[in-house]
């Protein structure tokens, strides 16, 4: 863990920087984003994967337009779920061919944008969603590329439940339905079944796991085909890379998972000209981010001791929402030892506002400043920033040892004066 920063001295450096040069002007709480990060990590499994695997960054993880241009000019496809999403590739310009569009729900609106911004393929979670699709491309004029999401009847068991594994969910088609919807979808005019897309598990660090998962959806790939006599041009095998969180956790094996994909690559000969996609989101944007906030209170209560922030669960959820700790330390204390167990909260009227439990950190003070790491990865934008009225932190991108700021604070006069009355 940590292992882009330097830990031998005493005070935080992100991308060259001292930490306090940012607090300083842009305040506190604030995440903080190192590109050359994101750009190591990208390299890292471009390298690592046979050229016929081609990354799609999974945006949700992250959709600051800072780290999608970086990813963009990476060469990097990209996996959308929202109208925002579509509307950041627009404003971006990068070009459809390199998008596809995943999740349940998509509206109306969203399918006409994403048709007219000349996306390379729809990941269809159900038959209904199929005809709508239809219905909308038929207006436009079009004939539109689809794939169909699968709910398999195997699945990686998560560790902490985020996908959901193979009970009934939201997500996808049932395998057991596959063949009768795809005997009814060749029926529609205007969409043509050219992908399978099956995700069933995330932040998977055991690359024999990913390796045996790609399996079992190839195969699958291979009985849709030989069944319906359907020529795939893709098969999407999701996401799932994971980061460590935990001490001891290891990071995922890529190179290995790399040359496991080669071997299925040669191994299923019938599968040779079929591009695999896979949608790496915290894999991408999670190591690069770091979350900074201020100790405004110390106490102790009935033998816990507390440490008090200007961060909470309203500027970072995932803690508290999936009960997972991220690596935590004091920015201005980097390499002092752990002297005591806190529980770190944040300023909410409310005891769920917990931030990092149980977290071993040196002796803590008022005025110290606190850094919460692989906060790149549904940090920032999976948060609930009104929740209490609270500012809304800024986002900065360091380049070139520069701090660049990409998204501003916001204060709470500015969001209160939007309310009509």
């Amino acid at each position: 863990m940590l292992e882009y920063f330097k830990r031998n001295t005493s005070r935080l450096q992100i991308g060259g920087m001292d930490f306090e040069e940012m607090t300083r002007l842009y305040k506190t709480p604030l995440y903080v984003y190192d590109s050359e990060i994101i750009r190591a990590k990208f390299q890292r499994l471009r390298e690592a994967m046979p050229p016929h695997v081609h990354i799609f960054y999974a945006m949700k993880s992250n959709p600051n337009l800072a780290v999608i241009r970086i990813l963009a000019e990476l060469g990097c496809g990209f996996d959308v779920a929202s109208i925002g999403e579509l509307t950041a590739i627009k404003k971006l310009a990068i070009d459809g061919a390199r998008v596809v569009f995943t999740g349940p729900g998509k509206s109306d609106d969203e399918i006409v944008l994403a048709i007219q911004l000349g996306i390379y393929s729809f990941n269809c979670e159900s038959e209904n969603e199929i005809i709508r699709i239809n219905s909308a491309a038929k207006k436009e004029n079009k004939k539109i590329k689809i794939g169909l999401r699968v709910n398999t009847d195997y699945a990686i068991k998560e560790s902490i439940k985020m996908i959901g594994g193979t009970q009934a969910k939201k997500f996808g088609i049932d395998e057991n339905q596959i063949f009768d919807v795809i005997d009814r979808v060749r029926k529609l005019e205007n969409v043509i079944v050219v992908g399978i897309h099956v995700f069933n598990a995330a932040q998977v660090l055991d690359y024999k796991q990913l390796a045996a998962n790609t399996k079992n959806i190839l195969r699958l790939a291979c009985d849709i085909m030989d069944h319906k006599n359907l020529s795939l041009e893709y098969i999407d095998i999701g996401g799932g890379l994971g980061i460590p969180y935990a001490e001891g956790e290891k990071e995922l094996d890529v190179i290995a998972l790399g040359r496991e994909f080669s071997d299925l690559h040669k191994e299923i000969s019938s599968l040779s000209t079929v591009r695999w996609i896979v949608e790496p989101g915290r894999y991408l944007s999670g190591e690069c981010g770091v979350l900074l906030t201020n100790v405004v209170d110390v106490k102790t209560s009935r033998g816990v001791r507390f440490v008090i922030t200007d961060a909470g669960i309203n500027n970072f959820l995932r803690p508290a929402l999936i009960h997972q700790n991220h690596p935590v330390r004091v920015s201005n204390k980097f390499d002092h030892e752990p002297a005591n167990i806190y529980r770190v909260e944040g300023p909410l009227c409310t005891s769920l506002d917990c931030i990092g439990m149980d977290v071993k950190l040196p002796d803590i003070e008022v005025g110290d400043t606190i850094a919460f790491f692989n906060a790149g990865a549904y940090g920032f934008s999976e948060s609930m920033p009104y929740f209490l009225s609270h500012p809304i932190p800024a986002e900065v991108m360091i380049r070139d040892r520069k701090a660049v700021l990409v998204r501003r604070r916001i204060e709470p006069q500015e969001y209160i004066d939007h309310c009509i009355i």
